[in-house]
């Protein structure tokens, strides 16, 4: 080791015991306004909203170093220049700066949704900056407080949920040795030690675990278009009649419907049978029909209370109340029409199916 390289990594040494020792993912700050650290698996199918490769610079070069995909299997413990040969794309995936000691970020969002999608096997980065002199110097993860790092963030139902990844190896091969291991080094390298010299690369691999999507509580539910296709008078099998009778009302309410069969079913969930869909009423049959159906089929219940109360309206009142009633009670009955219909579009805590 010089010198010059054994002072900068004892006043980088110094400089994190002053700010604390115990820095981990856990700790560190976000990249991209990340609502975790943890470096959780990622949902199978995850849409990647960013991903973005931070290397931690020991020594300026003001040199631009850029990432490229690799493209064969290696070891940190075992790849050489020779071994590794020229296996990497040579198109550019991200860039960065040599301009300073400290973080530094590139992105690599194609790349990451590229490896979770499988259109490519994941080997991670290589980092070069040409036959370019002065060489650039970072820390590798045996350095142990600042690893090179991957944070990914992805789509969720909940909003955008970002992991941050420590490199589960890296290495840098060396043009001079090109037959010499140098995967335990705390530092990775990239250009050349002197104006005339030979290339350094530096490899960078990150594991990024995935896990299939959670299943729906409970089952799913569907909206009243499914239903009224899949009653079997179309090329659609009919899955609705297995459900029925339906009562819209309360079992023995005056004015209570029963949906008996499948075309009872159709007609009710067209809204021009028993009303129009201008009518409150009729736009309650069709959305408490298909809430109930939901029901039947798994779901999870998550509207029992509106339920309950437009059955029991529907004891007293039909479609051809509608224009009779107060404004408040037109009112309530949107309200009631309005939930079940978020219901089952999925908006209220249970999935929708498709």
């Amino acid at each position: 080791m010089t010198k010059k390289l054994f002072l900068t990594l004892m006043v980088a040494a110094l400089a994190m015991m002053v700010a604390g020792c115990g820095d981990d993912t856990g700790s560190r700050t976000p990249i991209n306004g990340s609502s975790r650290l943890l470096g959780a698996a990622i949902p199978e199918g995850a849409v990647i909203t960013s991903a973005t490769l931070g290397i931690y610079i020991i020594q300026n070069s003001n040199q631009t170093v850029n990432s490229h995909r690799i493209t064969d299997d290696w070891t940190e413990m075992g790849v050489t220049w020779n071994s590794f040969g020229s296996a990497f794309d040579a198109a550019v995936e991200g860039a960065f700066t040599v301009d300073g000691e400290g973080w530094r970020y590139s992105d690599a969002t194609s790349l990451v949704q590229d490896w979770l999608d499988g259109v490519y096997p994941n080997y991670g980065f290589l980092l070069e900056q040409g036959t370019t002199y002065p060489r650039s110097i970072f820390y590798a993860r045996e350095y142990g407080t600042v690893p090179p790092t991957l944070e990914v963030c992805y789509m969720t139902p909940d909003g955008i949920v970002c992991e941050q990844f420590e490199s589960i190896a890296d290495a840098y091969i060396w043009e001079l040795n090109p037959d010499d291991n140098v995967g335990a080094r705390t530092v990775l390298y990239t250009g050349w030690e002197q104006a005339t010299d030979y290339t350094k690369y530096s490899l960078i691999r990150f594991e990024l675990p995935t896990e299939p999507p959670p299943p729906p509580p409970d089952g799913c539910t569907r909206t009243i278009g499914y239903w009224k296709t899949h009653a079997g008078f179309g090329p659609q099998d009919d899955v609705v009649t297995q459900y029925l009778p339906i009562n819209l009302g309360d079992d023995g309410g005056a004015k209570t419907r029963v949906v008996a069969d499948a075309q009872d079913a159709v007609d009710y969930l067209s809204q021009d049978v028993y009303g129009k869909a201008n009518n409150g009423i009729t736009k309650l049959y069709a959305q408490l029909l298909g809430a109930k159906l939901n029901l039947a089929s798994g779901a999870a219940s998550m509207v029992d209370a509106e339920i309950a109360a437009a059955d029991a309206f529907l004891a007293d009142y039909d479609y051809m109340d509608w224009k009779g009633l107060s404004r408040a009670d037109k009112d309530m009955v949107i309200d009631w029409k309005d939930m079940l219909d978020d219901y089952n579009n999925g908006l209220l805590g249970t999935l929708h199916c498709d």
